[in-house]
Formats: structure tokens, C-alpha cells, sequence
């Protein structure tokens, strides 16, 4: 017989021998830690599901549910756009198209987003509605101040209270505790925390990327510091230094490790003298507290586990929710803790703070509308086990991350009302902040008995509003694992790039969803042709939910079609473009304009551009529309690319170094207040079944 006839099985057999390997490699491949024993990340999965071919999608295997009795599921016409936005099937046009930015106004809504104990007085900001009231412990309102720019966050030095307010006109306002405005100062674009050291306020300004160091006394500004960070969100002082939380993963794709950041400062130098990096996959950072004892700090955030391929949803296989533990000493992290069980999720931490009696450490779970009370004392001894080698099954503090029984016998949950998020804690009761509520729960830690202060009277809940409280609820997924923030906080991204194809191992970044109903296709592929379907596909691929009624589609349309992107710290403080951004603007149309033409930036199609990079995976993809893309990197459909400046580089290399800059400053401008951003392209059935679709062009302008 030929040996090259013999060879064939034998390399047949070889090759289906590397593919298992493979197959299994990438079952295991974050760590080493996934032991077959289920309580560890990952475990086992249940259920079956499949690969979408037509964009790596995993759906469940019971289709969608066809109740006849409830609304079509696509909506017949859009209400709350200023009439129906829809055609008949002759292609006329039916009823009036108006601005979508109108429908995402929340002004009537009480959205809490701080709370701060002051004089015995509770002080509640309001966000949505512009307010901080002050309330009694039990709930009376008494005086209220009104802002014209929306509350992010409040602070207190123990006498006064400062308001931490706007976005591109960010402010911070001090306030007496008769909410009696004594100063303002300008600061960077939305400020969000504040911490307090040797008689300096330090000030994180969420996408400026700097913190603000005033002086308090006359509200003067002694410097801004830029941090080696993404997005620092929140703050606390710890000794003569102010660690600074940032809210996203910062890396490239390729990197052995993707995670947001952890800044200190050093109150001396007003410096940044270290970056910490949190654990891999760390990313939607929303809180950081110290102990009364200031020896360990604890950081709430979401742990993805992004080099998994998205196949399935227990244990925690897509994401997993924690804290991570810094020691104040050597200024690093000691590990990471999950705040899940084995089948029940703790999904979106938010608020995090330790009792001033060091006896619980306290963490709003926002996505369960739930607080969860840790005992400090038996999780410490713990971690002593595993740090001594004799915990039953965690041999590293390494190892802790992975294992979701770790915190069994130290936790309680407490269900507090819906959006828990911001918290307070005081003479030992916590105070709980409901953003979708408008109100705040008061547990007693004692005997974690809850009272719930509804100081207002909410409006009924519109669409849009629904929208919004489904994409960060994570109830309505499968054990609370996630929610839509999980991986798109705020609407936006997670920084990371995420597995959806077992095949061929591409690494995805996460788009953001931002203009998804006025930029079809959806996804970097294309293989989604709009954002209707591709809500349809994450509600039962990522959320495992087969009993969504058509009013939740609806309403999460509703919120996605209504969402205007954030404006631009790269614009002025008047909301316009920088002599750099109108240069650069004059390139753009020239250079980049055929593909990314105004008003959407994005031509709506397939090219083949040779971004494969990193993956090789595919030729053609979908292009980007440059709303936001500020916010949005790191760039290209793998994440490959840090910054806009290596993306204009990469397809524009003719330029200097000095358009190069002009371009990207445009670019990074993308999303002026007077934008103008079109219509959606709008299909749907009516009452006889007819299916209509509007006959204006996705991207069309209004006129």
C-alpha cells in the first residue's frame, strides 16, 4: 500500500484529536482554575442552544413565544415620536416624523442618585429631575434646592454639602445644610465623586479623565490632574492619599490582561504616584470605600469573562459580579471576590461602603434591586484560611475570583426596592438610594429590617422609562446573571472583546448600541439586519429569557431609539468645535467622508479594509458610525487600536502628524448639541397583517 495512503487516517485522526483539544482548551482558557467540581466559575452548563451561523449568536432552542393575544411583537407604528413614523404598502408616507431625541426626556421623573447623612438630615439628589431635597430620617421633605443641570453625585466635608452636577458645563456647587447656595466652581465633564484630604476636595471628572483638586474654602481651583485611567467614576481618602476608581477596562486586544484601573493620588504632590490594576475582566467599576481602620480598600464592579466563548449562561460564563480588596500598605490588589452564588446571580454592584462599626461591608446590587450585607469578620477569617493554604478548596487569594461559594455563610440579601444604588451609612442604619424608585430604603443592620421613604409620587411609567429600568434590570435574565448594562454600561461599552465564535476564535469588541436604530446593520459582522432583531437575539442569547411579553420588546426599542449620545469633552465649554476639530473636519470630508458621511458618519455598508489585524478572521465588516467614538475605544471590530489617532493613521497615512491630531480632535468631536440625527428605518405589521416599511432611508436627515 502507498504511505501516503497509509498516512491519511492517521492524520485524520491527529486533526479530530487537535480539535477536541481545541474545543477544550477554550472551554478553560481565562485560567487554569475551572476544576470539574460546579461551585467554580463556568462549572457545567445546562440547557441546550446553538450557534447562529449567521452571526455567532446563541440561541436558546424554544423560539420565541407567538401569543396571539398580546401586541404584535414588532410595533405597529412608533408612538411617542410625534405620531406614527410608518408607510403603507403603496410606499406613501403615513402620519409625521419627528425628533427622537425627544422621547428620552425624564424630566418628571425622581431618579435618586446619592444619598448623604448631614446634621441628622438626609439629602437626597435627584437626577433626572435636578433636584436635591432634604429630607427628615423619616422621610418628610423639608426644603429642596433646583438645579438647571442634572445631580451626578453629592459630597459633605461635615458642615457643608456640595453638589456635584452637569456634564459638558460640569460644576461642583457648595451648598449650606439649608441647601442655601454658598459657591460654584467649573470642573471637567461630569463630575461624579468627591473625597476630601488635608483640607482639599478631589473632584473625579468622569470623561474629562481628570480630578479637580479645589480648595473649599473660597471654591478656587488649585490644579487638574489627568489620570492613567478610564473614566475615574469614583473616589475615597485614605491617609494623606485619594484612591480614585475608574470605570472601565483600558487595554487593547491582545493584552494578557483587560481591566479598569484603580489611580492613586498623593495629596502632597496632587500627583498620580500609582495605577492598580484590577482583575482581568474587570470593567463597569461603579464605587470604592476603606475600612474605618483605612488598612483595605474595596473596589464594586463586574468581572467579564470575556475569553470564554459565549455559549452558555451558568456559573457565571459570560459575567460574574465582585469586589475587588486593595491593601493600603503595599498599594495592591490582595484578590477579588464574588458577590454571586452558585445559581443566583448578583448582578451590577454599584454602591459600596463599610459600616462605621467595621462590622459589614455593605454593596448595592443594582441589577437585583437588592443590598448585600458581608460580614467582615467571618469573610477575613476566610482569607486567612486560604492565605495559610488550609480553606477546603481555595489554595491562592488568586484563586478566590473563580470560586462562587467563597462568601457562603458571610452575606445576606436584602431586597430594597428598585435601581439600589447609591448608600449612605449611618449611626447604624444604611440608606439605600432607588433610582427607579425616586425613593430610599433604611435598613437596620441590626436586625436588617427595611422601611422604605417614598417622598414623592412617581408619573406613570412611560415607555421610554421602562426601557430604561429593563436595560439595567437584571431579574428578567436567567439566575441574575447580567443585565444589558452588564456588558453596555450606560448605553455604551464595556472596553472588552468578547468570544462569539467557537470556530474560529474571533474576539469581538462591544459595540456600543448607541444610534443601533438609525445605523443598520447592527453588529460589526452585518450578519444582524437591524436593531429590532438583535434585541430579540440578546433577550434570549444573553439574557435566557423566553418569556418577555411584546409591551418589554417594545419598550427596550423605545429606550434605544431615544438614547442621545453624551456630548463631547472635546467640544468647548459652549458646545462647539475647536479651531483643531474645524481643521480637522476640512480633512475628514476630503479623506474619510465616501465611508463615514455626515449626519451618521457611516455609509451603512460592508467594505473590506483589511482590519483583521488581530484575528484574520474576516474581510468585510460593517462600518462604524463615528457618533460617540470618543468613548467607545478601543477601535476596530477586535479592539486592536488604542487610540483614534493609530485608526487615522492606520487608513489615512499620507497625513502628517499635525492633520493626523486635527482629524482625530474632529473625530473625538463627533456629536455637537446640534447634531442633526435623522430617522430610523421602520418595518412593522398592521392591523391586517400587512407588513409596511417607511420610505425613508435609515440615515436620512429630517427636514
Amino acid at each position: 500500500m502507498n504511505l501516503k495512503k497509509r498516512l491519511i487516517p492517521l492524520i485524520a485522526v491527529v486533526l479530530l484529536l487537535m480539535v477536541m483539544v481545541i474545543a477544550i482548551s477554550c472551554k478553560n482558557k481565562q485560567d487554569d482554575l475551572l476544576d470539574p467540581d460546579t461551585t467554580d466559575v463556568g462549572g457545567t452548563a445546562t440547557g441546550g442552544g446553538q450557534i447562529d451561523g449567521g452571526d455567532n449568536v446563541f440561541l436558546p432552542p424554544t423560539p420565541p413565544s407567538t401569543d396571539e393575544t398580546e401586541e404584535p411583537k414588532i410595533p405597529v407604528g412608533i408612538d411617542g415620536l410625534g405620531g406614527y413614523n410608518r408607510a403603507d404598502t403603496n410606499g406613501t408616507q403615513v402620519g409625521t416624523l419627528a425628533y427622537l431625541g425627544t422621547v428620552g426626556d425624564l424630566s418628571a421623573y425622581t431618579s435618586v442618585s446619592d444619598v448623604v447623612v448631614l446634621s441628622n438630615k438626609l439629602y437626597v439628589a435627584d437626577e433626572t429631575g435636578k433636584k436635591i431635597y432634604r429630607l427628615s430620617l423619616s422621610g418628610e421633605i423639608e426644603k429642596s434646592y433646583s438645579s438647571s443641570r442634572k445631580i451626578n453625585g453629592l459630597a459633605t466635608d461635615g458642615e457643608a454639602l456640595y453638589s456635584l452636577e452637569g456634564d459638558l458645563d460640569g460644576t461642583v456647587v457648595k451648598l449650606s445644610n439649608q441647601l442655601d447656595k454658598i459657591a460654584e466652581l467649573s470642573v471637567g465633564h461630569t463630575p461624579t465623586a468627591m473625597a476630601i484630604v488635608g483640607g482639599k476636595c478631589y473632584v473625579t471628572n468622569r470623561f474629562s479623565g481628570t480630578v479637580s483638586v479645589v480648595k473649599p474654602s473660597d471654591m478656587s481651583l488649585i490644579k487638574t490632574v489627568e489620570i492613567d485611567g478610564r473614566e475615574p467614576i469614583s473616589a475615597v481618602a485614605v491617609g494623606n492619599c485619594v484612591y480614585v476608581a475608574c470605570h472601565l477596562a483600558n487595554e487593547t486586544w491582545g493584552e494578557s490582561a483587560v481591566s479598569a484601573d484603580v489611580a492613586i493620588l498623593s495629596a502632597d504632590s496632587d500627583t498620580q504616584i500609582k495605577t492598580v490594576s484590577l482583575v482581568n475582566g474587570a470593567s463597569g467599576v461603579k464605587d470604592i470605600c476603606v475600612t474605618p481602620d483605612g488598612k483595605t480598600v474595596y473596589v464594586s464592579h463586574v468581572i467579564g469573562r470575556y475569553t470564554y466563548p459565549v455559549t452558555q449562561m451558568d456559573r457565571g460564563w459570560i459575567n460574574t459580579n465582585g469586589f475587588s480588596v486593595i491593601d493600603t500598605v503595599s498599594q495592591t490588589v490582595t484578590c477579588t471576590i464574588l458577590l454571586d452564588e452558585v445559581d443566583h446571580g448578583a448582578a451590577n454592584p454599584w454602591g459600596i461602603t463599610v459600616s462605621s462599626d467595621g462590622k459589614y461591608l455593605c454593596v448595592a446590587l443594582s441589577g437585583t434591586n437588592e443590598v448585600m450585607l458581608i460580614d467582615l469578620s467571618k469573610m477575613n477569617e476566610k482569607l486567612q484560611a486560604v492565605a495559610a493554604g488550609t480553606h477546603s478548596a481555595v489554595k491562592k487569594l488568586s484563586d478566590v475570583v473563580n470560586y462562587l461559594p467563597f462568601l457562603n455563610d458571610c452575606r445576606t440579601r436584602v431586597t430594597v426596592g428598585v435601581g439600589a444604588r447609591s448608600l449612605w451609612e449611618q449611626n447604624g442604619v444604611l440608606y439605600c438610594g432607588l433610582y427607579y424608585d425616586g425613593a430610599v430604603s433604611a435598613i437596620r443592620l441590626q436586625d436588617q429590617s427595611v422601611s422604605k421613604l417614598s417622598f414623592v409620587t412617581q408619573p406613570e411609567t412611560s415607555l421610554y422609562r421602562q426601557g430604561q429600568i429593563l436595560w439595567n434590570d437584571a431579574t428578567v435574565c436567567y439566575q441574575n446573571w447580567q443585565s444589558c448594562s452588564s456588558c453596555h454600561p450606560d448605553t455604551s461599552t464595556d472596553g472588552l472583546f468578547w468570544d462569539f465564535n467557537i470556530t474560529d476564535l474571533v474576539s469581538f469588541n462591544t459595540k456600543s448600541p448607541i444610534m443601533a436604530f438609525r445605523t443598520p446593520p447592527v453588529t460589526f459582522s452585518g450578519g444582524v439586519a437591524d436593531a429590532e432583531e438583535e434585541i430579540v437575539l440578546s433577550v434570549y442569547g444573553d439574557l435566557y429569557n423566553g418569556s418577555f411579553t411584546n409591551r418589554q420588546y417594545r419598550a427596550l426599542n423605545e429606550y434605544l431609539k431615544g438614547v442621545l449620545p453624551t456630548l463631547s469633552p472635546s467640544l468647548t465649554k459652549d458646545g462647539v468645535l475647536s479651531e483643531s476639530a474645524l481643521a480637522g473636519k476640512a480633512i475628514f470630508e476630503k479623506s474619510c467622508a465616501s465611508c463615514h458621511p455626515a449626519p451618521f458618519y457611516t455609509d451603512l455598508e460592508k467594505h473590506n479594509v483589511g482590519t483583521d489585524i488581530a484575528n484574520g478572521a474576516y474581510g468585510s465588516f460593517d462600518t462604524p458610525s463615528l457618533i460617540e467614538a470618543w468613548r467607545t475605544g478601543p477601535y476596530l471590530h477586535d479592539g486592536s487600536l488604542q487610540t483614534i489617532e493609530e485608526v487615522v493613521r492606520y487608513f489615512a497615512s499620507d497625513l502628517t502628524e499635525l492633520e493626523v491630531k486635527q482629524v482625530a480632535d474632529f473625530v473625538r468631536s463627533i456629536c455637537g448639541a446640534d447634531e442633526d440625527y435623522g430617522v430610523e428605518q421602520v418595518r412593522g405589521k398592521d392591523e391586517d397583517g400587512t407588513e409596511f416599511y417607511n420610505t425613508y432611508r435609515a440615515g436620512a436627515t429630517l427636514t
